[in-house]
């Protein structure tokens, strides 16, 4: 796969020397965890947000660009009274699995005579993987203790296809975007909501980490914009 998106993105990029014109967009994402990752780990779903820029080329049905996102993909919030000796207020400890996605994208806009416009879409990029906790005494305060349990890169591909929408509120080149994608990656090591406990006896957190390749099923609703800087 990640060998077949290369070529298909050379090729697209040399075909054509000039460009008709750029567009951009966002998503609202909603991921569930699939495969080997939903049997190892447990089911789990996470929203995201992503946005994209995207190069069209005169002659040709394909897009091409790269695609930016963020997503919380567990959380979890302790009140404990035991995190420091001798000191027993309720304190509030919050940790956050994080995920920041960059990808390299293209599309393929097959030719249609109607309104809606399909398209499909391979993705090869990384996923960055981080948990970190901050440790305050009410909600409204600032952190007084802040660390990253853990980080961690994958590598990952997606393929998907979508549906443009006029969006006829608003100006010509306006389209509402209705998307589903499936991601797979490489084998990683990770964090997931409740991996991490703190042993008050000792004075130090342990970790249960899970190892699995991150295989998710995306459904996406957002929008775009043509013409961008026409």
């Amino acid at each position: 796969m990640k060998k077949l998106f290369i070529l298909l993105f050379t090729v697209g990029l040399f075909q054509s020397a000039s460009a008709q014109f750029f567009l951009a967009g966002g998503h609202l994402n909603s991921s569930t965890s699939i495969g080997d990752l939903r049997n190892d780990v447990g089911g789990f779903t996470y929203p995201s947000l992503t946005g994209f820029m995207l190069y069209e080329f005169e002659s040709k049905p394909i897009q091409i660009g790269v695609e930016f996102g963020y997503g919380i993909y567990g959380s979890k919030l302790e009140k404990r009274t035991d995190l420091f000796p001798g000191f027993t207020d309720e304190l509030r400890l919050r940790r956050n699995n994080n995920i920041v996605t960059g990808m390299l994208v293209m599309r393929y806009l097959p030719m249609v005579n109607t309104k809606l416009t399909p398209f499909i879409e391979a993705q090869f990029g990384g996923n960055y993987l981080y948990t970190r906790y901050k440790i305050r005494a009410t909600i409204e305060e600032e952190a007084f203790e802040a660390g990253t349990d853990h980080t961690q890169w994958a590598l990952a591909y997606r393929v998907g296809a979508g549906l443009q929408i006029p969006a006829e509120i608003f100006d010509q080149g306006v389209k509402f975007e209705l998307k589903a994608t499936y991601q797979s990656s490489n084998e990683i090591q990770f964090l997931t909501r409740g991996d991490v406990t703190y042993l008050p006896d000792e004075g130090v957190f342990n970790y249960d980490f899970q190892r699995g390749q991150l295989q998710f099923l995306t459904f996406s609703v957002g929008i775009i914009v043509y013409d961008l800087f026409y």
